[in-house]
């Protein structure tokens, strides 16, 4: 059941509608029920691996809290991690290694194709992974106790808007909420039911709308050079982020329906002005667990190496952001890519900044240069994460980079001919002026709930003029919304 589907829009309306009429008492046994239920609309098999890895996950919290012994909790501990990532591991990666061997070695080529089908079917398991072995890692640290109801874990597993692309909420976070489950304030179900139309409008108007020359070239780059690549290339950016940040708005919004608050996952990264900074707006959820989980604990351990276990500890970390996304070269190269971003920057963060406090002209210029350069990197490095091949990868900047100088050559000429290169982007005037008016939409909202004034502005607009606004995204869905909506790009992760 896709998020952009009718089927969806009906379930909503039936369980959320139906959720107040639910006694109190049984509103975490209906919030797993309708779970599962969403969940089963895309594989009833995988319905109970999911709940087998919860059942995993429980005793062995309960086995780490009521340990006597730090070995006996080491090994509770350990257990539970390899037993949660085991399942992914075979999902996502071992039909590509299967691949691999197979064109290399001879092999069993039916075996990746069967694990490509099912990691489809096993729809979420990247996510729901990550949520249990928090949860078992928190346990071990003592930042929580165990779970003394398995119910309770569950619905967090499961937890329908959450499911397909987090945003990854902590145990703590989650439970404490249905812990005391109370009625859902209207306002809460007003903000969600805008964050929702939002979220549609960004995928449905923007996202999909900006997806169509993008596909063109980085389906078949060989048919493009000159600016196409270019074009598409930063089309892309744009593309992946509202995609992205619409799930995560619906996802936020069909929470809030029924009382649950979830975490942000984005806050307006592509006006980082650092590596760093974008990593701390941008996917704020992985990024976090990575931090917590991975890179922190790693750090720690390599503390004595100085700033190479800095390096190693950064390197390892975003490589694994890369390998989390899939079995695939372009990935990794994402993930080392940005390590290198990091490296670099981390390293040379304390001579940047004297240097900035010494030269105040400098400072004035880095608000505005800072981001430019910062969002040119992280748009060259998407070319990576959509490319399917490194080779296409490769050749799309190459032509982006021969593009540009090309078309500066002949503008210093006085002539445009020839700049476009060749190929020809199936995109008219008409797309050109609604993504950039949905775009210029979009990041008004997005800044005033930057600067945490949206709230405040929208309490001081007159109710007809919100009204009419809500009137004018609902109508902006219905014409200029893509009829065939893809799958949200990150529901395969």
């Amino acid at each position: 059941m896709l998020f952009t589907s009718l089927e969806f829009v009906a379930f909503i309306a039936i369980v959320a509608g139906a959720y107040p009429l639910c006694p109190v008492a049984w509103r975490r046994w209906y919030l797993l029920a309708v779970s599962y239920a969403f969940y089963c609309t895309w594989s009833v098999r995988f319905a109970g691996l999911m709940l087998i890895a919860t059942a995993v996950a429980f005793v062995l919290a309960k086995r780490i809290g009521t340990a006597t012994s730090e070995g006996a909790r080491r090994q509770s501990l350990a257990v539970g991690v390899v037993a949660l990532l085991l399942p992914l591991a075979a999902f996502k990666y071992l039909g590509s290694v299967s691949g691999f061997l197979s064109d290399t070695v001879g092999g069993a080529p039916w075996l990746s194709r069967v694990t490509a089908a099912s990691f489809v079917g096993a729809i979420g398991i990247s996510y729901y992974t990550l949520k249990l072995i928090s949860y078992v890692v928190d346990v071990y640290w003592e930042r929580m106790a165990p779970c003394e109801n398995f119910s309770s874990l569950a619905t967090y597993v499961a937890f329908f808007p959450q499911i397909l692309s987090g945003p990854i909420q902590r145990a703590e976070s989650f439970l404490s909420q249905i812990a005391q489950i109370t009625p859902v304030r209207p306002r809460m179900v007003t903000s969600g039911l805008q964050l929702m139309l939002f979220g549609f409008f960004k995928k449905l108007v923007v996202a999909d709308r900006l997806g169509v020359p993008v596909d063109q070239v980085f389906d078949h780059p060989h048919a493009f050079s000159g600016l196409a690549p270019v074009i598409a290339s930063y089309l892309f950016a744009l593309q992946l982020y509202t995609d992205f940040s619409g799930i995560t708005d619906i996802a936020i919004g069909t929470a809030r329906l029924f009382g649950i608050e979830s975490p942000r996952n984005f806050d307006s990264p592509f006006y980082a002005d650092t590596i760093q900074d974008f990593w701390r707006r941008w996917h704020m959820t992985l990024t976090s667990w990575l931090g917590e989980y991975v890179f922190t604990p790693l750090r720690m351990t390599l503390r004595g190496w100085g700033q190479a276990g800095l390096i190693m500890s950064l390197a390892i970390n975003m490589l694994a952001i890369g390998v989390w996304h899939g079995p695939r070269w372009t990935y990794v190269m994402f993930g080392m890519i940005h390590a290198g971003y990091l490296i670099g920057s981390t390293l040379t963060q304390r001579r940047r900044k004297k240097l900035l406090q010494r030269q105040p002209v400098l400072s004035r210029l880095h608000t505005i240069v800072g981001p430019l350069v910062t969002f040119n990197m992280v748009v060259a490095s998407f070319v990576f994460f959509r490319a399917t091949t490194l080779s296409d990868a490769f050749y799309i900047l190459a032509q982006a980079g021969g593009g540009l100088l090309n078309a500066a050559v002949r503008i210093a000429h006085g002539t445009l001919h020839g700049v476009m290169g060749k190929g020809h982007l199936a995109w008219n005037a008409a797309d050109v002026l609604i993504v950039c008016a949905g775009l210029l939409a979009m990041e008004v909202v997005h800044l005033l709930h930057h600067r945490g004034a949206l709230s405040r502005v929208t309490g001081a607009t007159p109710g007809w003029v919100r009204w009419s606004a809500y009137f004018a995204l609902g109508f902006a869905i219905l014409i200029w919304g893509e009829g065939e909506s893809k799958q949200f790009i990150y529901v395969r992760f």
